[in-house]
């Protein structure tokens, strides 16, 4: 598929567009409800049909006091990170950046909204000029690489999306394997708002080696990983269920991304099974459904999110405000 290089931004990909954002926001809340519980204990706790609205969080999850349309940690620094590129047209001005995540840190809706202490840890880090290093927990922490979906939603070419991908994702990380999958994230939701589809098994295995040489020439470490995505899955049919191979998923990148983007793959063909997937999968409920929301949401367009969650969502005019800020962009 051919790089868009004229800027120009039809309908079809305005709404795709807009559904990446909302698609992230919604997932985020949807997951919000289960964060920590392990997926056998999300079906005993509400069952598969009552997480197809937005709950209240769940009894002995890490977030009790979720309230249903709440957005959580990665949507918001993913909202931050937008207002950020379309305040400097496009471009990614790291100070700036900084400043609107070192003002999370004192934000109490932020802090509500279940950063974590590995997030937590690496804002902190970077709001004190402090490198992480490789081999603490927090430096490959996914948080660096969810938030990265709008990105996606500019109107540049490859290189440069990888660039701004990696800059952001350094910011707090200085594992390159969270460079790695921020520029995955980014470059899936772009391809998707742009038109690229996957509708063949070939099709799928073809979108995820493409993946893999793009992550290479950043980490070989996280290349690995995403090769290795979800390899006794069945993609020439919808799933029925969550295959066991991608339940109950971890906070590292090397983990929720590969297996965030296996569940959208595997039910890529119905945005709202995909997103719902993603929110009792387990663990990391909130960002695997906010990855998984950016994608679906690329991938069908705004139209095909409900419209109950939709109506739900805290926050509404900001993300159209975010919205239109994008789509601005392409002017």
């Amino acid at each position: 598929m051919k790089e868009l290089t004229d800027k120009k931004l039809s309908e079809e990909m305005k709404d795709r567009l807009r559904g990446a954002i909302w698609g992230a926001c919604c997932g985020s809340s949807l997951g919000g409800s289960c964060v920590g519980l392990n997926h056998k204990e999300i079906l005993a706790t509400a069952g598969i049909s009552v997480l197809r609205d937005f709950v209240p969080g769940l009894s002995k999850s890490h977030m009790p006091d979720h309230k249903a349309g709440d957005i959580h940690a990665d949507a918001e620094l993913g909202l931050a990170l937008a207002e950020t590129l379309i305040a400097s047209g496009g471009k990614l001005q790291p100070g700036e950046l900084k400043g609107r995540y070192t003002e999370l840190l004192e934000c109490d809706n932020f802090l509500e909204g279940g950063p974590g202490p590995l997030c937590l840890a690496a804002l902190r880090r970077m709001a004190d000029d402090s490198p992480l290093v490789d081999d603490e927990p927090e430096s490959t922490h996914v948080s660096g690489a969810a938030r990265a979906f709008p990105i996606g939603c500019l109107p540049i070419d490859q290189e440069t999306r990888k660039q701004l991908a990696m800059t952001q994702a350094g910011m707090s990380h200085s594992n390159t394997s969270v460079a790695a999958a921020s520029t995955v994230i980014a470059d899936l939701v772009h391809n998707f708002i742009i038109g690229e589809r996957i509708e063949t098994e070939s099709q799928v295995r073809n979108f995820v080696h493409k993946e893999f040489a793009l992550a290479k020439t950043i980490d070989e470490r996280f290349a690995d990983f995403w090769d290795d995505i979800a390899p006794d899955l069945d993609y020439s049919k919808p799933a029925q269920d969550l295959p066991y191979s991608l339940v109950n998923v971890q906070s590292s990148v090397m983990e929720c991304v590969p297996t965030s983007v296996g569940i959208f793959l595997i039910y890529r063909h119905d945005l709202e099974e995909a997103i719902c997937a993603a929110a009792r999968v387990g663990g990391d409920t909130d960002t695997a459904a906010c990855i998984v929301g950016a994608l679906a949401g690329a991938y069908h367009g705004v139209g095909k999110i409900p419209a109950r969650w939709m109506e739900q969502i805290k926050e509404r005019e900001r993300i159209e405000q975010v919205i239109e800020g994008l789509i601005n962009l392409w002017q």
